[in-house]
């Protein structure tokens, strides 16, 4: 079988190989326009199915036999960081989810903040943790300049649009309530192990040193 093409020209930790995506490093422009690119050549090339939506119960993220569906395998390892790269990225697959895809995520360290919303967004039922990780639930940290006092508003009103979004992407995707990530943002208390994950919806699987998965 002939190995798939490393993309990664720009030597950071976030690239594409094959059909494979690896989140290793911070989201910023510097370490991901060169993933955006390859992505969006990734997702364009890909054959295009029926939009996937299960009718039983998933058996194992793996046993895939049966399905027709083009998978993305996205590996995250992540201290987060720009939630507009993070847009980007979700903008792709989620491109990719209506032409058919199957966005499967695993979490194998850390998924800190973008990590832990772009680990949610993959597709119900195909969402992994190994066992020893953990997400960190955070919205960012906000600053801006202004050089005119009637700009305050403005931007005021982007950070509270930013933080909205970011949280009804939790409650979208998550069992957690609005109540619990209040709680969860408070003093930056957002940390989850995967045990929590898997009970509070933010993965589907949990995967351990043997290999067993286990799910809710």
């Amino acid at each position: 079988m002939a190995q798939s093409k490393i993309i990664n020209d720009s030597k950071s930790g976030n690239y594409v190989s094959g059909n494979k995506v690896f989140i290793l490093d911070k989201f910023s422009s510097q370490t991901s326009n060169e993933l955006i690119g390859n992505l969006s050549d990734m997702v364009s090339a890909m054959p295009q199915a029926t939009m996937y939506q299960s009718n039983q119960p998933i058996v194992s993220p793996y046993d895939i036999e049966n399905i027709d569906n083009p998978i993305i395998d996205v590996y995250i390892n992540s201290n987060g960081g720009d939630g507009a790269i993070l847009d980007s990225i979700n903008t792709l697959l989620s491109i990719a989810k209506f032409n058919g895809a199957i966005i499967r995520t695993t979490v194998l360290s850390k998924a800190h903040s973008c990590g832990s919303l772009l680990a949610i967004s993959g597709t119900p039922g195909f969402r992994i943790m190994y066992s020893q990780a953990y997400h960190f639930v955070h919205f960012g940290h906000h600053s801006f300049g202004v050089s005119k006092e009637d700009e305050i508003n403005m931007a005021a009103k982007q950070i509270k649009e930013h933080s909205a979004n970011k949280k009804n992407m939790y409650l979208q995707h998550t069992n957690l309530t609005a109540a619990h990530l209040r709680k969860l943002q408070s003093n930056e208390q957002g940390f989850l192990n995967a045990n929590d994950c898997l009970k509070y919806g933010l993965c589907d699987w949990v995967i351990n040193d043997f290999g067993k998965i286990r799910t809710r």
